[in-house]
């Protein structure tokens, strides 16, 4: 897969720039050989990631003015489902783009990429986000998540699908292999009194999205930015398991045989052990070296070898920096750039 030993780095879609060429300039100057198109959720309402991906989907409604999503259950949905399957059996991904009014970031980095593709480039990292994260937020009109709508949620999840597959085929025209990561910041409540989920469930609606994409020959990564039940996710079909390694790195030893059958199968993990914080002039490549090192050394036993802790890895920041100053966000990118390129030239202690 290319990941051998290599330390790569990308990072989780958010950006908070409002000028998309600058976001792309930014990140193509850092993440030399896994970009990420920019999601930028200050340039308005339509870039926020639950109505970024809801271009085409049944029966949703979007409130500009009060920067609201709802499904609107209180009509006859038939025809509008009718409407939406045709267009999913078709098969013509065509019909779900993100169109540049959704997705000012995605249309910028294919522009620019269509101009020039730097060598250094091995993939192209996009991102949806993920059905679970989606269907517990995105609520139906009277406000009850759309995930107990089964009718809905299994629209839900097929234009999700398709939404990630029309950016592999975006991709693949300009001769670059993908990567989309399920952004599923929810899961971090799954198991809660609240958010009463089945694990069945989960998985299958994971493994839905997750298969497709492998399909068309994307790799699949699942990025969660808080504490989670990690079998679920190391229990899909998954090929990336990305997390908050600079909070929560020790709490994957709780699952310590999931653990190693996602690692003996090829699985890779996504370090997010740069932290997406304000004051990230704290930190520094000798901090988070240590910090990378300390995460190894808490999963490593007897059980799971190092050797297979390291030898997949990918570098990211913990989470996305939409939330934070255009200068914090570049600072983050830097650190995670150049902590990759220090870990390629090292040997772990």
């Amino acid at each position: 897969m290319d990941f051998r030993n290599n330390y790569l780095a990308t990072a989780i879609g958010s950006f908070p720039h409002q000028d998309p060429e600058a976001a792309c300039r930014m990140i193509l100057e850092n993440l030399t050989e896994i970009p990420v198109w920019p999601q930028l959720p200050k340039t308005g309402f339509l870039e926020n990631m639950y109505v970024q991906y809801s271009e085409g989907l049944p029966c949703v409604n979007l409130d500009i003015e009060n920067k609201k999503i709802f499904f609107d259950t209180s009509k006859n949905m038939n025809a509008e489902l009718e409407s939406f399957y045709e267009k999913y059996l078709s098969n013509n991904i065509s019909l779900f783009e993100i169109t540049k009014k959704y997705s000012a970031g995605f249309h910028t980095m294919m522009e620019i990429l269509k101009k020039e593709i730097p060598p250094s480039i091995r993939f192209l990292k996009g991102q949806i986000t993920g059905p679970i994260s989606f269907g517990l937020t995105v609520q139906d009109e009277t406000g009850k998540p759309v995930i107990y709508n089964e009718i809905l949620f299994d629209a839900i999840i097929k234009g999700l699908t398709m939404k990630a597959c029309w950016q592999l085929t975006k991709f693949r025209e300009l001769g670059l292999k993908g990567i989309i990561f399920l952004d599923e910041p929810y899961l971090s409540a799954f198991g809660s009194v609240h958010v009463p989920l089945n694990k069945k469930m989960v998985i299958q609606a994971l493994n839905e999205i997750i298969v497709n994409i492998q399909e068309l020959g994307g790799l699949v990564g699942i990025h969660c930015c808080g504490n989670t039940d990690w079998s679920v996710l190391l229990e899909t079909e998954v090929d990336i398991l990305s997390f908050d390694a600079y909070n929560f790195a020790d709490t994957l030893s709780l699952y310590p045989t999931d653990l190693k059958l996602f690692l003996s199968g090829g699985g890779i993990l996504a370090w997010g052990i740069v932290p997406t914080v304000e004051d990230i002039i704290k930190e520094s490549i000798e901090t988070l070296l240590q910090r990378f090192y300390n995460g190894i050394s808490s999963l490593c036993h007897d059980f799971i070898p190092k050797e297979a802790l390291i030898e997949n890895v990918i570098i990211t920041p913990s989470c996305g920096t939409g939330a934070l100053s255009e200068a914090a966000a570049e600072r983050i990118l830097s650190l995670t750039s150049k902590l990759s390129a220090c870990l390629k030239g090292k040997e772990m202690p």
